[in-house]
C-alpha cells in the first residue's frame, strides 16, 4: 500500500473537494497523511487520516485575512486583493518552505496529492524530487476570458513567482492563473458537457467529474428542517469566507419576498441578529448550511459561484443565479452561462426587480434552462470525481 500526503489550505474550499479522494485513498488500504498549510482544519479530525502539524516557523508568515467582514469588504478591492493574493502566494513561501519540507521528509509520502495554490508544499515536492499530482478546487486551470480581476492580479506577479521557484531550482514550473502545473497530472471536477469541448485544458489534465465524498466530511451542522413546508426553497450561500453580504442579502429578500418562497440564507455572522430578522419574505437564516444535505430540497441556488457550490448544485440539479464577487468565481460564471445551465448577475449593480426577473426565471419549470441542468446533472452523476482522482494518484507509484 502507498502513503499519500495530501496538502491544502484549511479554507473549506479548498478542503472539500479533497475530502472523497482522500475517504477513497483510505478505502483502498492506503495510509493518508494531510497538512493543512498553515494550520490544521477541525474538520479533519474525524476523518481517518494523519493530520500533519507544521514544526514552528523560523520566521513568521504573513498574516492573511481568512473571513468575515474584513475579508468580505477587502475582495471587492482589486488593488488589495492584489496585496492579499501576494502574501498568500508570494510573501508567505520563504518562512513556509523548510517546515513543509520536514513534514513531507517525515512522513515519507510516495505521491502527494496538491492544491496548486500551495507554492510552498508544491517546492517541497520538486525539492525532494517526489511525484505530485495537481487536484485543483477549482475552474482556474481554464482561462475562457481574457481580462479579469484575477488574471489581472496574477499577471502582476508572474515575474516575482518566476523568480521566487528558480531560487528553489524549479525553472521550467508552468502556471494557469494562481495555480502551478503538475508535470504529471492534473485534475478538474467537471464534466465537458458542462464546459463545452473547447475549455482550453492545459496539458496532463484530465476532467474527472464531481468530487462527492462517499461519507461524511465533517461540516455537516444542525439545520432547522421544520422551517421548510411545501414551499419552494431558493438557497443563498456566498461561501464560508465572505458570507458577510448584507447588501446582497435584502435585495435578495426584497426580490424574493412576493414570490411564495422560503429563502434560506447561509448569513455567517449575521444570522440571528436584527438585521436578519428585518428582512421581508418567509427568511430562514444560519450560521451555515449542511450544502449537500439542502441542496436536493433546493429549487433555485444562488451562489457567489463558488466552485463548490457550482459543482454540488450542478450534481444534484439545481438552477443557479451567480453572483461572482472576485478571484474565480468569475471563470465558473463564465462556463455557467455559456452552458445556459443558470444566470448570471453583476453583484455591484444588482436590482431588486433585475433579481426578482432572474428568480421567476429559474422557478419556472419545463424550460430549455432546467433541462440544459438535468443533462449537466446526468453527466455529473455519471462520474465519481474523488474516486478517479484517488485511482490516478495511486497508478502513478504503482
Amino acid at each position: 500500500m502507498s502513503r499519500i500526503l495530501i496538502g491544502t489550505s484549511p479554507e473549506k474550499g479548498h478542503i472539500n473537494p479533497m475530502m472523497g479522494v482522500a475517504q477513497w485513498l483510505r478505502r483502498r488500504g492506503h495510509t493518508v497523511g494531510w497538512l493543512c498549510i498553515p494550520e490544521p482544519s477541525p474538520q479533519l479530525a474525524n476523518l481517518g487520516v494523519e493530520v500533519l502539524h507544521l514544526p514552528p516557523l523560523a520566521q513568521e508568515a504573513p498574516a492573511i485575512e481568512t473571513g468575515g467582514e474584513a475579508l468580505a469588504r477587502l475582495v471587492r478591492d482589486e488593488v488589495a486583493l492584489g496585496k492579499w493574493i501576494r502574501g498568500l502566494l508570494i510573501d508567505a513561501v520563504p518562512a513556509l518552505l523548510e517546515p513543509v519540507s520536514q513534514v513531507v521528509r517525515s512522513f515519507r509520502p510516495d505521491v502527494l496529492a496538491l492544491d496548486g495554490m500551495q507554492y510552498a508544499a508544491v517546492l517541497a515536492a520538486h525539492r525532494e524530487k517526489l511525484p505530485w499530482v495537481g487536484v485543483s478546487s477549482a475552474l482556474s486551470l481554464l482561462e475562457p476570458m481574457e481580462d479579469y480581476g484575477l488574471r489581472r492580479n496574477v499577471r502582476a506577479l508572474a515575474k516575482e513567482r518566476a523568480a521566487l521557484f528558480a531560487r528553489h531550482g524549479f525553472d521550467d514550473a508552468r502556471f494557469r492563473n494562481c495555480e502551478c502545473l503538475s508535470p504529471r497530472l492534473n485534475t478538474i471536477f467537471a464534466t465537458e458537457a458542462f464546459l463545452g469541448p473547447g475549455a482550453g485544458l492545459p496539458p496532463d489534465t484530465a476532467l474527472v467529474g464531481p468530487s462527492i465524498p462517499p461519507e461524511p466530511r465533517g461540516d455537516e451542522v444542525d439545520f432547522p428542517w421544520e422551517r421548510l413546508g411545501s414551499k419552494p426553497v431558493v438557497y443563498v450561500s456566498f461561501g464560508s469566507q465572505i458570507s458577510w453580504q448584507p447588501t446582497l442579502f435584502r435585495t435578495l429578500a426584497e426580490a424574493a419576498a412576493p414570490l411564495g418562497v422560503t429563502l434560506v440564507l447561509s448569513a455567517g455572522e449575521l444570522a440571528d441578529t436584527e438585521f436578519s430578522r428585518s428582512l421581508p419574505g418567509d427568511v430562514v437564516a444560519v450560521p451555515y448550511t449542511p450544502q449537500r444535505q439542502l441542496l436536493p430540497k433546493a429549487s433555485v441556488f444562488v451562489s457567489h459561484g463558488g466552485a463548490n457550490s457550482v459543482m454540488e448544485a450542478l450534481t444534484e440539479g439545481v438552477p443557479l443565479l451567480l453572483l461572482p464577487v472576485c478571484n474565480d468565481q468569475p471563470i465558473q460564471a463564465h462556463f455557467l452561462r455559456a452552458s445556459g445551465a443558470g444566470l448570471t448577475r453583476e453583484p455591484d449593480t444588482l436590482t431588486v426587480e433585475d433579481c426578482r426577473d432572474a428568480l421567476r426565471q429559474l422557478l419556472a419549470p419545463g424550460t430549455p434552462l432546467r433541462a440544459k441542468v438535468a443533462a449537466i446533472s446526468a453527466s455529473y452523476r455519471a462520474q465519481d470525481g474523488a474516486r478517479e482522482v484517488a485511482e490516478r494518484i495511486v497508478r502513478l507509484v504503482t
